[in-house]
């Protein structure tokens, strides 16, 4: 190779070394490492190459949990519809988090889904009505006892 530089696939610039002197971030901006040592542009190119495939893989996780998140309403609207066309009375709710976030469904032809209201364990909150019941009930033995003790 009898010149200094030469360009490989549109991103980088590769000196005699092997390592790039140029790495293209936009169409518009591109970084250049030609100040740096073989060692500093191998370590930055590697960090560079590291942040685009996490960039690449978080992105894929991301299209994948749209996808199912689509069939899975695809799928719920269409067992709706099907049970509301027989002349059936339908709620159908489903909850669930993904990397996109939490998404809750209410479908159907009730008043509750016309409502669009999810129940507190619908949304997945725990009824804490037990333990304020067994925390009353427990303050009154005590009570009691007290007054039986004194």
């Amino acid at each position: 190779m009898s010149q200094e530089h030469r360009t490989t696939e549109k991103a980088v610039t590769i000196g005699e070394s092997n390592v790039p002197t140029t790495i293209t971030l936009t169409p518009s901006t591109t970084l250049d490492l030609s100040s740096f040592t073989e060692e500093q542009r191998a370590a930055l190119l590697s960090d560079y190459t590291r942040g685009v495939l996490d960039v690449s893989r978080r992105a894929h996780e991301l299209q994948v949990d749209v996808g199912t998140l689509d069939q899975v309403l695809q799928s719920l609207a269409g067992t709706t519809r099907e049970v509301s066309e027989l002349g059936n009375s339908v709620t159908v709710t489903h909850t669930q988090a993904t990397s996109v976030g939490r998404t809750e469904v209410l479908i159907g032809n009730t008043p509750q889904a016309r409502r669009g209201r999810l129940s507190r364990s619908q949304k997945g909150e725990r009824d804490m009505t037990p333990f304020y019941v067994i925390g009353g009930l427990l303050a009154l033995s005590i009570v009691v006892a007290a007054y039986l003790i004194g």
